[in-house]
């Protein structure tokens, strides 16, 4: 008895190491920046109206990701204008075409709750500086502070403050993408122009707006300005331009078709663009994929071979 049990044991570890072992990690990564160049907390930077200015705080929560409809459950990240790569978790996934986040803290954990429920490590435990107003008001959405040079002379004697509160605030965005597997991992990366989410802030007026969404006019056109302004947008080129070459194709460049190996007959395939954008699909019925009717430039061409994994490779269409 004690030996079956053990076999079995060992056969629930080894199905257990296999499971795990198909699964990707999936990273978002946010490219803070203030009209494509990387940002920092406590640097100086121009706005449109030629004012200096600084960040000194930037933190944002976000949540109820979604990758391909695949909704990760529970998950919170506290965003910093500092840090870059959060991790998502793990899923049997070999490419994300889709993804959504949500801006804010969901109704259910906001307003009326205790942040010391939570592990110290997790993002809606207290902070310092905090993150949670109070069991009324719920947590700060967003705590972004910052200094102004309106006048020129060197001297930051402007000062803004927007802690956005109220489950009004919170926002949803969907980006799509064309994201694959590489090194091991998949990389959602999303670009935010910081410029774009600061244009409604008067940088040349001392503010502070602690509210909620209803209270203040500043505070609402700073949330509406998230979903308006295109500050936050996907960068779809990046896994796209690193993708490594794992199917032989010929003749490569090529005008009309390309020639793939057999082993591939009655897989899906995708045509992506170096913009991103996917151009061409379908399935392969012999060896042979027609590429007449692409315009001249560079390509990737992803197949899902009959195992599910994805195989790449890039080619110039004449």
């Amino acid at each position: 008895m004690v030996t079956i049990m053990k076999k079995l044991i060992i056969a629930l570890v080894l199905v257990l190491c296999t499971s795990s072992g198909m699964a990707t990690e999936i990273n978002l990564v946010i490219n803070h920046n203030v009209d494509g160049t990387p940002f920092k907390l406590n640097t100086e930077y121009l706005n449109a109206d030629g004012v200096k200015y600084k960040i000194t705080r930037l933190e944002y929560y976000m949540c109820l990701f979604e990758i391909d409809g695949q909704l990760l459950e529970g998950k919170y990240i506290l965003g910093n204008g500092n840090i870059s790569n959060y991790y998502l978790g793990n899923l049997d996934v070999e490419e994300i075409s889709k993804v959504k986040v949500s801006f804010g803290v969901e109704k259910q954990e906001n307003i009326g709750k205790d942040p010391n429920r939570f592990d110290l490590l997790h993002p809606l435990a207290p902070k310092n500086p905090s993150m949670h107003w109070g069991w009324n008001a719920g947590y700060r959405f967003w705590a972004i502070e910052g200094v102004s040079d309106p006048d020129g002379d060197g001297q930051y004697d402007k000062s803004f403050q927007y802690h956005i509160l109220g489950d009004e605030s919170f926002r949803s965005l969907s980006f799509d993408l064309n994201t694959v597997k590489t090194d091991g991992a998949l990389n959602v990366e999303i670009d935010f122009n910081l410029q774009k989410l600061l244009a409604p802030i008067n940088m040349t007026q001392f503010g502070i707006f602690h509210d909620f969404y209803n209270n203040s006019k500043e505070i609402r056109d700073l949330v509406d300005n998230i979903t308006t302004s295109g500050a936050l947008t996907s960068r779809t080129t990046s896994s796209v331009e690193s993708v490594n070459k794992s199917i032989d194709i010929s003749p490569n460049p090529s005008s009309n078709y390309l020639n793939v190996d057999s082993k591939f007959i009655n897989s899906n395939y995708k045509i992506i663009s170096m913009n991103g954008s996917t151009t061409q699909t379908g399935i392969i019925n012999g060896n042979r994929i027609e590429i007449k009717d692409l315009t001249t430039g560079t390509f990737i061409i992803m197949i899902k071979d009959r195992i599910g994994n994805i195989n790449t490779a890039k080619f110039l269409k004449q």
